[in-house]
């Protein structure tokens, strides 16, 4: 089964660094995932949320097949793996968000935790705003550029890091 976050949601983060998991994402954690999420920057200031099972697949299937000493290959592995964290749920359905990724992400108070398919993005939420407007502003723009170059056949390249980087050797 393919793991599928959809929705937003603003939740307050406590004074510790702690914020609820929205109900509708808890129910979409794999039971390989133990309740349990990796934490990483994201683009855009994001806190990447990803279940603990997938991360595992993905960084086995992708991150470990990088290149080891190509530069952009150490600079992708670099940024996935140094920032990241696994964190539990609490009984009450929270997470900690740690202290580097909120201050990178400007996260204070009060978040948006928007699922975008395999992962959850968490937001500042003026932050998050901001990029929805830009978003709807160039919507239509962005679906012809990505039929226009095929984006059904590469869109597997982007998963859980949308990155884009094919795993080595496979001649795409």
């Amino acid at each position: 089964m393919v793991t599928t976050f959809l929705g937003e949601f603003t939740h307050s983060v406590d004074s510790k660094g702690r914020v609820a998991v929205p109900n509708p994402f808890r129910r979409q954690l794999p039971s390989a995932s133990e309740g349990k999420f990796v934490l990483l920057r994201g683009r855009d200031r994001t806190i990447e949320v990803h279940p603990l099972s997938e991360w595992k697949e993905f960084a086995n299937r992708t991150l470990h097949k990088l290149p080891l000493y190509q530069r952009r290959s150490q600079r992708v592995r670099r940024f996935r793996f140094a920032s990241a964290t696994t964190v539990g749920l609490d009984s009450q359905g929270r997470i900690l968000l740690p202290k580097h990724l909120r201050e990178e992400a400007g996260i204070n108070g009060e978040a948006v935790l928007a699922g975008v398919g395999a992962y959850i993005e968490i937001w500042e939420p003026g932050a998050y705003r901001a990029f929805i407007e830009q978003a709807r502003k160039a919507h239509d723009d962005d679906l012809a550029y990505l039929e226009e170059h095929d984006w059904q056949e590469k869109a597997e390249y982007g998963g859980a890091t949308g990155e884009g980087v094919p795993p080595a050797g496979d001649g795409r």
